[in-house]
């Protein structure tokens, strides 16, 4: 299979007339069914953003720039009423690429995320591109008091990145359709499931926790997977796929990367954490240049700030505070568990040492959380090993109180444990 960059089909796609700004057209693919239809419209945005970028540079032809508008995202984006959808962890078992049939599967399961990943993309520009400060998310879920009314519009690299990466998450669908396709497949013939937009809507009051939970926790969690399941496909003898998914691991890194950026920007627009010293890398897509790079409202926005090896321990204040406010989001919003090992090599590459989730680990440790399938099986073992009940008329000076253990139990859940997500885009 040939990587490579995949255009729309000019003639095929195009959006209808009046559906002429950024935010428009983010809407209207968000509200596309067919898949293949979502991911050419989203390339052809690419292309048009990308123009629109280079006539904001050149002074003679600023006329034909694209506005970014308003509008209105969907509360879900549609879906094909074919699909056949399940609960996170309920659909079909997909092996460890042994198979033919296992790998379809898995390839099924990382398309069916790259969808739903276009879609969060898009949601992030329409719903974020201009937010109050009670949606920046700069205090903590439920504690959200007397913010401020004033409106503000996120930097133009702001939707330079999310253009980037709803093409990128466009591309990967269409390299995994093909894939499938190849192998006598398609996209639908196995039931789906819609982890990741049960996390935006999750997020979809803070900017900050969309930053923190989808992209920094979830898509982080993908590097961690992911190279065992290249690994997987390389040895069952299927080169293509494992090549194909190497090149989507790349892409993704610089996912993370963009979510660490936009974490670390609102925190230092609304909480002051960071320095007006602290800068970004360039314009569309992620990248390590670390230039200079002012929007209209002479805000700096920040990349990352990587501790050198060797020295963890020695960290500045403005990288304690940025890593303390992303675990309280993360304990805060993300539905599952932090679970090792980590991908300690690509989550820096994001913006990610290991001082910014580790402690989550032992966060959770302490509390007792655990996912809940887990409880779900500890509670049965419990129940398997108690006592039997004393019969009318004696005493058992060891039976511990029946309410006793539920509300133990109730304490720790409402600190921290909710239905496990394994979901990564």
């Amino acid at each position: 299979m040939e990587i490579a960059s995949i255009s729309p089909a000019a003639a095929q796609v195009q959006f209808p007339p009046g559906c002429d700004s950024l935010l428009d057209r983010c809407v209207l693919i968000m509200h596309t069914i067919d898949p293949i239809e979502k991911a050419d419209l989203t390339l052809l945005l690419g292309e048009q953003w990308r123009a629109s970028i280079n006539a904001r540079k050149d002074t003679q032809h600023s006329s034909l720039s694209m506005d970014i508008g308003r509008a209105t995202p969907p509360d879900k984006p549609l879906r094909h009423e074919g699909l056949e959808f399940v609960r996170p962890g309920f659909g079909v078992k997909v092996g460890k690429a042994g198979s033919l049939s296992s790998r379809i599967a898995i390839l099924h399961a990382l398309a069916n995320v790259e969808q739903w990943a276009i879609d969060t993309a898009l949601d992030n520009m329409a719903r974020f591109g201009y937010y109050t400060q009670a949606i920046a998310g700069t205090a903590l879920k439920n504690q959200i008091e007397h913010e401020e009314t004033q409106e503000f519009r996120m930097p133009s690299k702001f939707f330079d990145d999310f253009v980037q990466m709803a093409c990128d998450e466009a591309k990967h669908f269409k390299w995994l359709n093909e894939r499938l396709e190849s192998q006598g497949a398609h996209y639908g013939d196995l039931p789906v499931h819609a982890s990741i937009w049960d996390s935006c809507i999750d997020t979809a009051k803070s900017a900050l926790a969309r930053m923190g939970v989808v992209h920094m926790t979830i898509e982080s969690r993908g590097l961690d997977v992911n190279p065992a399941t290249i690994a997987r496909f390389d040895r069952s003898g299927d080169q293509d796929s494992a090549k194909m998914l190497q090149k989507i691991h790349e892409d993704e890194v610089t996912h993370v990367q963009i979510g660490h950026r936009w974490f670390c920007y609102l925190l230092k627009k609304h909480e002051g954490v960071g320095s007006a010293s602290e800068v970004a890398s360039a314009a569309f897509g992620a990248g390590g240049s670390q230039d200079v790079d002012q929007d209209g409202d002479g805000e700096l926005y920040e990349f990352r700030q990587v501790i050198p090896e060797g020295q963890e321990d020695t960290v500045d204040p403005v990288e304690a505070q940025r890593r303390k406010r992303f675990q309280e989001v993360v304990v805060q919003y993300f539905k599952g568990a932090l679970k090792p090992p980590f991908n300690t090599v690509d989550r820096e590459k994001g913006g990610l040492t290991r001082g910014w989730y580790e402690p989550l680990v032992v966060v959770r440790e302490r509390t007792g959380f655990k996912p809940a399938g887990r409880r779900a099986a500890d509670r049965k073992a419990k129940e398997e090993a108690a006592p039997v009940p004393a019969t009318e008329g004696t005493v058992d000076s060891g039976t511990t109180s029946i309410s006793s253990a539920p509300e133990s139990e109730a304490q720790v859940s409402n600190t921290l444990t909710t239905p496990s997500n394994d979901a990564q885009a």
